[in-house]
């Protein structure tokens, strides 16, 4: 079926879906119904409990990555240390 057809088949009530929404659903579904099914309208300022959840994801996003890396860190010095024994008792 070629996609011409495809399309002409989706119902005309039907927005398409964007990139940028998959985005922004697999980041927080909860905020995505908010803003694209409810229509919550966005605060302007800084305030707000949706701007303080904002900053709440961004805080934990960076705890996620921080703790990504430590782990590769850890493992790697786990690695090299398990590599630093072997070659002790290889040598002896």
């Amino acid at each position: 079926m070629s996609l011409r057809r495809r399309a002409s088949r989706v119902r005309s009530d039907q927005a398409p879906i964007r990139v940028s929404e998959i985005g922004e659903y697999t980041y927080c579904s909860r905020a995505w119904w908010y803003k694209h099914v409810v229509k919550v309208p966005l605060p302007e300022g800084t305030s707000g409990r949706l701007a303080a959840g904002t900053r709440a994801h961004r805080q934990h996003g960076s705890w996620v990555l921080s703790s990504a890396r430590l782990r590769a860190v850890g493992l790697l010095l786990a690695a090299f240390g398990l590599l630093m024994l072997v070659l002790a008792l290889w040598i002896r």
